[in-house]
């Protein structure tokens, strides 16, 4: 009964680290936060044009995406 519990605690350990999934998202596609991120370092515009370095608490279901130079 040991080796039994023993050989499918292995395979389910192995089933986890073996079969991975990986999904590519094109260059300038939107993306959904799956879960609340804290303390990401961002980069803030002032009412007088200066751009000056800050944190900030990125929610669960904003959308992220890169922004093109004009």
């Amino acid at each position: 009964m040991k080796k039994l519990s023993l050989i499918i605690l292995i395979s389910i350990m192995l089933n986890g680290c073996l079969f991975t999934r990986s999904v590519y998202v094109p260059h300038g596609q939107a993306v959904r936060l799956r879960e609340e991120v804290k303390g990401v370092k961002v980069w803030i515009k002032l009412k007088t044009g200066e751009t000056v370095p800050s944190t900030f608490t990125l929610y669960e279901g904003w959308y992220c995406l890169p922004l093109e130079d004009d």
